[in-house]
Protein backbone atom coordinates (compact mmCIF):
# COMPACT_ATOMS: atom_id res chain seq x y z
CA UNK A 1 0.00 0.00 0.00
CA UNK A 2 1.36 3.78 -0.96
CA UNK A 3 0.97 6.82 1.42
CA UNK A 4 1.22 9.80 -0.89
CA UNK A 5 0.72 11.98 1.61
CA UNK A 6 3.95 10.07 3.20
CA UNK A 7 5.95 10.87 0.29
CA UNK A 8 5.00 14.40 0.41
CA UNK A 9 5.89 15.02 4.31
CA UNK A 10 9.08 13.41 3.33
CA UNK A 11 9.54 15.75 -0.11
CA UNK A 12 9.11 18.73 2.41
CA UNK A 13 11.02 17.13 5.52
CA UNK A 14 13.93 17.25 2.82
CA UNK A 15 13.05 20.80 1.38
CA UNK A 16 13.27 22.68 5.10
CA UNK A 17 16.86 20.59 5.62
CA UNK A 18 17.93 21.54 2.60
CA UNK A 19 16.79 25.45 3.09
CA UNK A 20 18.22 25.42 6.69
CA UNK A 21 21.45 23.83 5.19
CA UNK A 22 21.38 27.44 3.03
CA UNK A 23 20.24 29.75 5.95
CA UNK A 24 23.53 28.34 7.82
CA UNK A 25 25.64 28.78 5.19
CA UNK A 26 24.47 32.84 4.94
CA UNK A 27 25.04 33.29 8.33
CA UNK A 28 28.36 31.51 8.24
CA UNK A 29 29.29 33.84 5.42
CA UNK A 30 27.89 37.06 7.56
CA UNK A 31 29.93 35.82 10.53
CA UNK A 32 32.74 36.62 8.97
CA UNK A 33 31.94 40.14 7.31
CA UNK A 34 31.74 42.60 10.53
CA UNK A 35 30.09 45.51 9.83
CA UNK A 36 32.45 48.31 10.32
CA UNK A 37 31.42 52.25 10.12
CA UNK A 38 32.93 55.56 11.25
CA UNK A 39 30.99 58.52 12.58
CA UNK A 40 30.15 60.86 10.25
CA UNK A 41 32.57 63.60 11.84
CA UNK A 42 35.05 60.61 11.61
CA UNK A 43 36.03 60.54 15.65
CA UNK A 44 34.86 57.30 16.31
CA UNK A 45 34.75 53.85 14.77
CA UNK A 46 32.47 50.68 15.68
CA UNK A 47 32.65 47.40 14.63
CA UNK A 48 29.58 45.19 14.97
CA UNK A 49 29.60 41.29 14.53
CA UNK A 50 26.28 39.73 12.40
CA UNK A 51 24.09 39.62 15.39
CA UNK A 52 25.19 43.86 16.39
CA UNK A 53 27.17 42.79 19.47
CA UNK A 54 30.39 45.29 19.82
CA UNK A 55 33.38 43.94 18.55
CA UNK A 56 35.57 46.80 18.69
CA UNK A 57 35.44 50.54 19.31
CA UNK A 58 38.01 53.10 18.15
CA UNK A 59 38.76 56.59 18.87
CA UNK A 60 40.61 58.90 16.25
CA UNK A 61 42.65 61.96 16.89
CA UNK A 62 39.44 63.55 15.91
CA UNK A 63 37.53 62.48 18.89
CA UNK A 64 40.21 63.53 21.25
CA UNK A 65 39.03 67.37 20.85
CA UNK A 66 35.25 66.28 22.12
CA UNK A 67 34.06 66.34 25.21
CA UNK A 68 33.27 63.53 27.05
CA UNK A 69 29.53 63.72 26.41
CA UNK A 70 29.94 64.67 22.51
CA UNK A 71 32.60 61.12 22.51
CA UNK A 72 29.66 59.29 24.16
CA UNK A 73 26.83 60.54 21.34
CA UNK A 74 29.41 59.73 19.00
CA UNK A 75 29.99 56.32 20.50
CA UNK A 76 26.80 55.54 20.84
CA UNK A 77 24.93 56.50 17.44
CA UNK A 78 27.65 55.18 15.43
CA UNK A 79 27.32 51.68 17.40
CA UNK A 80 23.13 52.43 16.92
CA UNK A 81 24.04 52.92 13.32
CA UNK A 82 26.26 49.65 12.97
CA UNK A 83 23.82 47.60 14.77
CA UNK A 84 20.98 48.68 12.14
CA UNK A 85 23.55 48.07 9.28
CA UNK A 86 24.09 44.12 11.05
CA UNK A 87 20.45 43.74 11.36
CA UNK A 88 19.76 45.13 7.68
CA UNK A 89 22.09 42.68 6.27
CA UNK A 90 20.80 39.35 8.00
CA UNK A 91 17.30 40.27 7.35
CA UNK A 92 18.41 40.62 3.43
CA UNK A 93 19.90 37.02 3.65
CA UNK A 94 16.83 35.75 5.77
CA UNK A 95 14.99 37.37 2.31
CA UNK A 96 17.78 35.58 0.15
CA UNK A 97 16.87 32.33 1.31
CA UNK A 98 13.24 32.20 2.27
CA UNK A 99 11.67 34.80 -0.20
CA UNK A 100 8.84 37.25 0.95
CA UNK A 101 8.33 34.99 3.80
CA UNK A 102 11.32 36.69 5.53
CA UNK A 103 9.15 39.63 6.18
CA UNK A 104 7.30 37.47 7.91
CA UNK A 105 9.96 37.06 10.96
CA UNK A 106 11.39 40.55 11.05
CA UNK A 107 14.49 41.16 12.85
CA UNK A 108 14.07 44.95 13.76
Amino acid sequence: MEYPALDRLEQLANSLDGLQDRMNRRVEELRQQPVELESESGAVRVSVDHGGRVDRVDITSRGMRYSPDQLGSEITGTIRRAQREATRRLQDSMREVLGSAADDYPLG
